[in-house]
């Protein structure tokens, strides 16, 4: 199992350097779930996600157990939120449904099979040697905020999650 980088993280406070830890355990067991599926790159860009949208888990949609902002499709389990879109370079308050898991690991799972499978995502996919390419390509598309792959690239690199996963930094 992969551990993250001790030196990197050192000044976290203790629940964040948990939150870490469980972010990358359920990285990798959603890569072992996916078997063939799964594309290399998506672990440490899953985790910089996990901390950017959640706040280190802070933000799980209350039960939900939802760290990725997943919108439901018809007929899963959801709750109504607001949400903040940018549309057309202003950001605006929106209510949508939003996914509702049973566990963190099953969330995970179900955010890997997305990025893994979504048409939507297939520039990405393209990356999959390389996470920070993989992170930019999903601005505009995974997330509204032009600046989107930017906030992952430096999660990734100051948390040290490409080292943590195999990757040069």
């Amino acid at each position: 199992m992969a551990t993250m980088d001790a030196a990197k993280n050192a000044n976290l406070d203790v629940w964040k350097v948990q939150a870490l830890q469980q972010a990358i355990d359920a990285a990798e067991a959603a890569k072992a779930a996916l078997g063939e599926l799964y594309v290399a790159g998506v672990e440490p860009v899953q985790v910089a996600q996990f901390l950017l949208e959640s706040n280190w888990g802070q933000a799980s949609m209350g039960d939900a157990n939802n760290y990725f902002g997943i919108k439901a499709l018809p007929g899963e389990p959801s709750i109504d939120v607001t949400t903040h879109e940018v549309e057309q370079g202003v950001s605006v308050k929106q209510q949508a449904a939003f996914r509702k898991f049973d566990s963190m690991a099953d969330c995970f799972e179900a955010h890997a099979r997305l990025l893994c499978t979504k048409p939507a995502y297939a520039t990405a996919r393209t990356h999959g040697d390389d996470p920070i390419a993989f992170a930019h390509a999903l601005t505009g598309v995974y997330a509204t905020d032009p600046q989107y792959g930017a906030k992952l690239e430096s999660i990734m690199r100051s948390r040290g999650l490409l080292e943590t996963f195999g990757f040069a930094a």
